[in-house]
C-alpha cells in the first residue's frame, strides 16, 4: 500500500505484473518564481511534442519508429534542443512520449484497418488474411502506404508467396485492390497530433533527486540554469528511481508528481468461478448467480444530472456567482458515485470469486432515453463506460480475465432453451419453454453461455464468421 500522502491509481497490465501509478505532492505553495521557471519548461516539453509529431507522424516515418534511434540522431543533428534551451533530462522525455503517442495512433490505425477489412461482406477470408499479414509486418505496411513495391524479409517471403497463391492472383491486381484499401483506411483513421498542455511534462531519472533542506523532504528539479536546482517540499517521504511525470497547478501554486510503479498481480487461489455479468442504468452489475452490485448506482446518476440540468435551466446556463460552488459540489457527487463504482465491484469479485467474467459489448443506441428522469443519455452512456473500465482494471489487477461476448439480441434470447423470448417490464419470459426470470440476470448468463461456447470478441470467432460470409456468398 502507498504511504501517506500518495494515491495509486492503475494504468496499464500485462500478464505477471500491473502498472500503477502513484501519486505524489508539493506540501504548501511554491513561490511564483519557481512556477514561472516550471512553467517556462512545460511549454518547452509541449513545443517538443508538438516538433516531433508534426515531423515524425505522417507516413515517410513510419520505418524509423522502430526502434526510433535514427529519429533521435536526426533531431539531434538538427540542433532543435539547443534552439529551444531545454535540459536533455526533460527533452528527451518529451521526445520518447511523442514518439509512445505516434506509435499508439499507428498501432490504433492497423487495429481500425483489420476491424473494418472484417466487417467488409465483399471480403473473402483470403482478402483478410492478406489485409492482416501486411499490416501486421512493418516494412510491407510502409512501402504500402508510400506506394512503393511490397518487400518482406527473407524469413517470411515463403509464406507471403503462399498467401499471393491463395488469392489466385497471379497477376497480383488483387493485391494491388487491397493495398488500395489499405491506404484508404489508413487516410481515414490517420490523423495530426498536436498539444496545447504545457503544464504536464516529464522528467528523466538524472534530473532530480530526492533530499532534504531546512528540515524538510522534498525532491530537487533540474532547471534551465546549468548545476541549479530547485527544491519542492513533498507531502510524503517516498523515494523513487524512474521517468516521472510533474503535472503543474499555476492557479493553486502547487504540482503533482506522477510515478509508474510495477507491482506484482494477485493471485487468488479460491477465484475459480466463471460467471457472467449484465450492465445496467440503474441496477449497475447483476450476476449470473443472481446477485445485485450496485443497486444505488442509477439513483446516484439521477441526481447527479438533475443537478446539472438545475443549475443549466437558469437562464440556460451556470451563473458565474455559482461556478466555483457548481463546480466543486459536483466533484464532491462525481468523487462519491466513483467511490461507490469501486466499492460495489470489489463486493462482487470478494462473493463472486471468478477466475473469468464474461461481459456483453453492446453497441450503442443514441435513441435510447431515460424518459421521465430528466437525464441525457449520453451522461449516463459516460458512466456506464466507466464501469466498465474499472471492472476491466481490477479484474487485471486480481489476475481475473475478462473476455467480451457478442451483445446482439442477448437480452430477447432465452438463458435456457436459447429461443427467441420478450421483455415485459423487468421479466423475460420465453413462450417457447416457459422460462421466466430477471432480464438482467436472463442476459448476465446469456453472456456466460456465449462466453462458454466461443461467442467472443475474437479472432477465432471472425474466422467462423468469415467461413459464414463465403458460403453465403460464393460470388465473392
Amino acid at each position: 500500500m502507498p504511504k501517506k500522502g500518495t494515491r495509486a491509481q492503475l494504468l496499464v497490465s500485462d500478464d505477471k505484473k500491473i502498472c500503477k501509478a502513484i501519486h505524489q505532492y508539493s506540501k504548501g505553495k511554491i513561490s511564483n518564481e519557481n512556477m514561472d521557471v516550471l512553467m517556462e519548461i512545460g511549454h518547452g516539453c509541449m513545443v517538443t511534442k508538438n516538433y516531433i509529431y508534426q515531423r515524425y507522424g505522417g507516413i515517410k516515418s513510419l520505418g524509423k519508429l522502430y526502434p526510433g534511434y535514427t529519429i533521435e540522431a536526426e533531431v539531434k543533428a538538427a540542433g532543435f534542443r539547443e534552439k529551444i534551451g531545454l535540459p536533455s533530462v526533460y527533452f528527451s522525455a518529451a521526445m520518447d512520449r511523442a514518439l509512445g503517442d505516434i506509435r499508439i495512433m499507428w498501432a490504433q490505425v492497423k487495429s481500425g484497418i483489420n476491424e473494418a477489412a472484417s466487417k467488409n461482406e465483399r471480403f473473402s477470408p483470403e482478402d483478410r488474411h492478406y489485409i492482416r499479414f501486411v499490416v501486421k509486418i512493418s516494412g510491407c505496411f510502409e512501402n504500402i502506404l508510400n506506394r512503393k513495391p511490397v518487400s518482406v524479409p527473407n524469413e517470411i517471403k515463403p509464406k507471403y508467396e503462399v498467401i499471393l497463391k491463395e488469392l489466385g492472383d497471379e497477376s497480383e491486381q488483387r493485391a494491388k485492390t487491397l493495398n488500395a484499401y489499405i491506404c484508404r483506411q489508413t487516410r481515414k483513421r490517420l490523423r495530426k497530433q498536436h498539444t496545447d498542455n504545457e503544464t504536464y511534462f516529464a522528467i528523466k531519472m538524472r534530473g532530480y533527486r530526492y533530499g532534504e533542506l531546512d528540515g524538510e523532504h522534498g525532491i530537487f528539479l533540474a532547471t534551465k540554469v546549468n548545476r541549479k536546482r530547485m527544491f519542492i517540499p513533498l507531502t510524503d517521504t517516498n523515494v523513487y528511481d524512474r521517468t516521472l511525470d510533474i503535472k503543474l497547478n499555476p492557479k493553486k501554486k502547487t504540482i503533482e508528481i506522477i510515478v509508474p510503479l510495477f507491482v506484482n498481480i494477485r493471485q487468488h487461489d479460491d477465484y475459480t468461478n466463471e460467471i457472467g455479468i449484465s450492465l445496467g442504468l440503474w441496477n449497475m452489475i447483476t450476476t449470473s448467480t443472481g446477485y445485485v452490485y450496485g443497486s444505488e448506482f442509477g439513483k446516484m446518476q439521477s441526481e447527479i444530472s438533475e443537478y446539472i440540468l438545475k443549475e443549466m435551466r437558469q437562464n440556460g446556463k451556470i451563473k458565474t456567482s455559482n461556478t466555483k460552488k457548481y463546480i466543486a459540489y459536483k466533484a464532491k457527487m462525481d468523487a462519491a458515485l466513483k467511490n461507490y463504482v469501486n466499492m460495489e465491484i470489489n463486493k462482487m469479485l470478494e462473493k463472486e470469486k471468478p477466475k473469468v467474467v464474461y461481459m456483453a459489448k453492446l453497441p450503442r443506441n443514441p435513441g435510447m432515453a431515460m424518459k421521465g428522469t430528466g437525464d441525457t443519455y449520453f451522461l449516463r452512456m459516460w458512466k456506464k463506460g466507466f464501469v466498465t473500465e474499472r471492472i476491466k482494471w481490477k479484474c487485471q489487477d486480481n489476475g481475473i480475465r475478462v473476455t467480451e461476448v457478442i451483445g446482439k439480441e442477448i437480452s430477447t434470447d432465452c438463458s435456457v432453451c436459447g429461443q427467441k423470448g420478450y421483455i415485459e417490464g423487468e421479466r423475460f419470459k420465453c413462450l417457447a419453454c416457459d422460462f421466466e426470470e430477471n432480464k438482467k440476470i436472463n442476459a448476465a448468463r446469456n453472456a456466460l453461455n456465449r462466453g462458454k461456447t466461443g461467442k467472443q470478441l475474437n479472432r477465432q470467432y471472425l474466422q467462423h464468421k468469415d467461413e459464414k460470409i463465403v458460403k453465403e456468398h460464393p460470388e465473392n
